[in-house]
């Protein structure tokens, strides 16, 4: 039977309003993200591509036609497009990311000068921010056993970074694990499968007792959690991206802060690979961890 409606895309028993999420202004995600334009014009602004080395600003962002158009590569699209560049996954995981608000909370950014969020015709947005309800700092017992039984987390010296946060999206409330990142967002992750974020979306940093060891950089906090339970409390100041898309503020961080090596224990990917690349095109001197495990 056809679809009576060609603005809805349904996938693994989901549905999705293509024509909402498309709508989406591109400069208000890279903003969230902490992109910001290095030239404006009248329509559109010019900024570094987040997804790869890029010291001339190539990538185009047209806020009428909300497209962009990445000129050192001659690849651009939709924010779909630009997601799953980013982000490192397919089509319907870019529209799940951003349908469901599992990366941000977007909000109205100094990106551009015009106005450009228009009202869908007809339709009203649906309302797909987290909103906190209460934060406890003592993890209900099924978010415990998640970690002790399956994640093999010790708890003794992950707790003090962990939050129990209650939220609400959708007029329904979740539960979740929360991990607190520097500008006051939290990295969220329950017992099953769903991992997200409450905006802003930023690195979280750890300062650490050992302060003559070099610092660690860990791709996701449960990572760290990991790294935490097999080293004990002793641990060394460390970095946490929360996403590669945040490398370039964790390359900032250690530029500003004269910290110019890090131990960096990224996945086993090609992403992971990448990243490594991106630190010592940076100047960083990397020790490379990965050797010490598969994944």
């Amino acid at each position: 039977m056809n679809n009576p409606n060609p603005t809805i895309t349904a996938m693994n028993n989901e549905y999705y309003d293509l024509q909402y999420i498309k709508a989406i202004p591109i400069a208000d995600y890279l903003h969230a993200y902490g992109i910001e334009p290095v030239k404006r014009y009248n329509g559109y602004a010019l900024c570094h591509a987040p997804y790869r080395e890029d010291h001339n600003a190539s990538l185009k962002v047209d806020f009428r036609k909300n497209l962009w158009h990445d000129y050192g590569t001659s690849q651009g699209g939709s924010i779909i497009d630009l997601v799953m560049k980013m982000q490192g996954c397919s089509a319907y995981e870019a529209m799940a990311h951003l349908a469901e608000g599992k990366a941000i909370t977007l909000a109205s950014s100094s990106f551009h000068r015009e106005t450009h969020t228009e009202q869908i015709r007809g339709e009203q947005r649906p309302s797909n921010v987290r909103r906190i309800l209460f934060i406890s700092e003592e993890l209900p017992q099924y978010l415990q056993n998640y970690l002790r039984e399956v994640r093999k987390i010790d708890l003794a010296v992950a707790s003090p970074y962990l939050r129990h946060i209650r939220y609400e999206v959708g007029g329904r409330e979740y539960s979740a694990i929360g991990f607190a990142n520097r500008a006051g967002g939290y990295e969220l992750r329950d017992d099953k499968t769903f991992k997200g974020t409450i905006a802003p979306k930023d690195i979280s940093v750890i300062a650490g007792k050992a302060n003559n060891a070099s610092h660690c950089l860990f791709e996701g906090f449960m990572d760290i959690l990991s790294y935490l339970t097999m080293k004990g409390k002793e641990t060394a100041p460390s970095l946490v991206l929360n996403s590669v898309s945040n490398l370039p503020r964790v390359i900032a961080y250690l530029h500003e802060n004269g910290i110019d090596s890090v131990r960096a224990f990224i996945d086993n990917d090609q992403a992971g690979r990448k990243a490594l690349q991106t630190l010592c095109s940076a100047g960083i001197k990397v020790e490379d961890m990965s050797r010490h495990y598969s994944r």
